[in-house]
């Protein structure tokens, strides 16, 4: 007998190719170009993403004036492909040697996620803080969705009542009407986010909550947990009596208009510690969100090669080469795998399947993905502890700040921070400048937002809703402009699988071409019209894009009209049809077998038990006495099958 194996799917990576174009149409093209190449020339070559390294690559690009104009995100290098091989390789050895608990932290979803992913004594650590670092996320720990309704009371009633209670009068008199498997959840939220010191409740992410069953119900397990104590950490209590004290809500002194005042009296407005830039006014409200704006439609544009980058009035920036490096390091961009010349570092960066992902991401969901990657990046740093937990302490004082009030370097004492500052500043975090005669910082709506949108986390649905409002109020101030502004867009989805957006921006035409139909894409002054078809939704898949991300994306970005009454964001039609077409990439699965023809029935059902408890059995035809085995364990079965016609036809 020999097996037979089925065919195996084989699947082609696409790789895309950036190039300037002057005009719209143009760049829809080169769109449609980099979707559809896949069915006219079919690829066997293996795209492959970035690996994240936890230090930016030491090769610096550098290029001719033509090969920069010609090829979108990308400069020269002065290494050799050998050395980026070595670096790549070493980049390699040392992702290896990621311990569990950092792998653990580097898929959080969000920033208190990533908080609860730390192990207690961390968190206690972080509590322990200087002020305004620990009192500040105490707070914040306590507002956030990490801890229960119920855990939110039993920490303010032991911070008010001294700090130590017994469990057994909490669960029976505080919140006895919520039953006791609420309780001790709560307690054990409280425990495993530092708050309490260990009751032997706390578990770790990924793990369940059976355990909390068993002590409830275990009546021996259940007194000796209700005779205990439950104690703040000296930590979290110390933390939050500072907070509950301190009468600003600002974590730090605020610039003042006195103090702008009284330096503009005192001779301000002329170069000082060492000629370095003028004082300013205070950046205003719109100031700041167009800077954020530009800083994020820089690194967009990048991505998707759009050619709204330039000089000109209204032109977006290209991203400076610490940026670039970055987006090759978190997997966004790679090297063009068809690049047939002899020196590797003179090829094009372009977008990878990840990236696509990043694109449909709201601006909350981008940010984090930077914050996420840069403090990945400190995981073989030597003080990764130390600066983690200061940056951590930072990004949260910087949610309970407000937008437009600004603050002294001088309020950040250690130099981490200050580094910190600066590199959240290529982020948009924070707008940086000279106020009053010395450095000053800024925080945008991106950074306040980054905290806020996650203190009091609802459901999915919420979050959507809250999405959308901003985006509601993007649209009607960029409709009130004089000019409208590039960053606005609104989303008509009609039940002809039309889609109507209003915009004025290449990015968002390249973003919406990634899943409609390129060919029947029309443009007026501020709206274009696009299709949504099978085979754009299809090629869209293809390039990573999921289902979900796609309705998702133009549930946020729905215009505003459309939320007046009851009317539908994206039609049920839409909506059904765009997963429908997701469900069937996955109606057949092909997978390598071995096909047994049996000689009789005893023999079929013989091995077909086997199989079955083998769990091997692919399928099994009792007409024709056939059988057909997982491939890879096709031996067992094989071994099996030979014993038992031994036993049974040679006896």
């Amino acid at each position: 007998m020999e097996p037979t194996a089925q065919c195996s799917q084989n699947v082609c990576n696409v790789s895309q190719n950036r190039a300037r174009r002057h005009d719209a149409s143009d760049n829809i093209m080169m769109i449609y170009h980099k979707k559809y190449r896949c069915n006219d020339q079919p690829k066997t070559s293996t795209q492959s993403n970035v690996l994240v390294m936890p230090a930016p690559s030491k090769r610096k690009r550098a290029g001719d004036a033509s090969s920069t104009a010609s090829k979108v995100g990308r400069s020269s290098a002065d290494s050799s492909a050998s050395s980026a091989a070595n670096t790549a390789t070493q980049a390699a050895s040392e992702l290896t040697k990621i311990d569990p608990q950092e792998e653990l932290l580097s898929t959080s979803k969000s920033l208190f996620e990533y908080l609860e992913r730390l192990p207690p004594g961390t968190l206690r650590s972080i509590y322990n803080l200087p002020p305004p670092g620990g009192a500040t996320v105490a707070a914040a720990v306590l507002r956030s969705s990490s801890l229960t309704d119920i855990a939110r009371q039993c920490a303010l009633r032991l911070v008010a009542c001294g700090g130590k209670f017994k469990v057994g009068s909490i669960v029976e008199k505080w919140i006895q009407r919520h039953g006791q498997r609420d309780a001790l959840l709560a307690l054990r939220r409280l425990e495993s986010m530092g708050i309490l010191e260990p009751l032997g409740l706390a578990n770790r992410p990924g793990q369940g909550n059976d355990d909390i069953d068993d002590e409830a119900n275990d009546s021996e397990k259940r007194a000796k947990l209700m005779a205990k104590i439950a104690c703040l950490t000296p930590e979290f209590k110390g933390a939050m009596k500072l907070h509950l004290s301190t009468m600003s809500s600002s974590p730090w002194p605020t610039i003042s208009r006195e103090q702008i005042e009284e330096f503009k009296k005192s001779g301000g407005g002329a170069k000082s510690d060492g000629g370095e830039k003028e004082s300013r006014d205070p950046p205003a409200p719109y100031e700041l969100e167009l800077y954020t704006q530009s800083s994020w439609d820089s690194v967009l544009h990048f991505l998707v090669g759009s050619d709204e980058a330039g000089k000109d009035k209204g032109g977006v920036e290209e991203p400076p080469e610490v940026m670039i490096q970055f987006l090759t390091r978190i997997g966004l961009m790679q090297e063009d795998p068809d690049y047939n010349g002899a020196d590797r570092s003179r090829a094009p960066l372009v977008i990878t399947s990840k990236g696509y992902e990043f694109m449909l991401r709201d601006t909350n969901a981008q940010v984090w993905q930077f914050v996420l990657q840069y403090l990945n990046s400190l995981a073989h740093h030597n003080m990764k502890d130390a600066i983690r937990m200061e940056a951590l302490s930072f990004l949260i004082c910087l949610g309970s700040c407000r937008v437009g009030e600004g603050y002294f370097n001088s309020v950040l004492q250690s130099k981490s921070a200050r580094i910190l500052m600066k590199d959240l500043a290529r982020f948009g975090l924070l707008f940086v400048c000279r106020v009053a005669g010395k450095k000053a910082f800024y925080p945008t709506r991106v950074a306040v937002n980054l905290v806020a949108s996650n203190e009091k986390e609802g459901s999915r649905q919420t979050d959507a809703i809250g999405q959308s409002v901003a985006a509601t109020r993007s649209l009607e101030e960029s409709l009130s402009a004089p000019v409208p502004s590039r960053s606005h867009l609104a989303v008509v989805v009609q039940t002809n699988f039309q889609v109507v957006a209003y915009t004025t921006s290449k990015l968002h035409i390249s973003t919406l071409a990634l899943f409609c139909d390129v060919e029947s894409y029309r443009r007026l002054p501020n709206v274009i019209f696009f299709h949504i078809t099978r085979d754009s939704i299809r090629s869209a898949f293809r390039l990573g894009v999921k289902a979900d991300q796609i309705l998702r994306f133009l549930h946020v970005h729905a215009h505003p009209m459309l939320r007046n009454g009851d009317h539908q964001l994206v039609p049920s039609n839409v909506t059904d049809q765009i997963l429908l077409w997701d469900r069937e990439r996955r109606r057949v699965v092909m997978d390598e077998v071995w096909a047994h023809q049996c000689r009789d029935s005893s023999e079929f059902a013989a091995v077909g038990q086997y199989a079955s408890d083998l769990d091997a059995l692919a399928w099994g035809n009792a007409h024709t006495n056939k059988l057909y085995v997982h491939f890879g364990k096709s031996e067992m079965v094989y071994a099996y099958i030979r014993k038992w016609r031994t036993k049974h036809y040679n006896s």
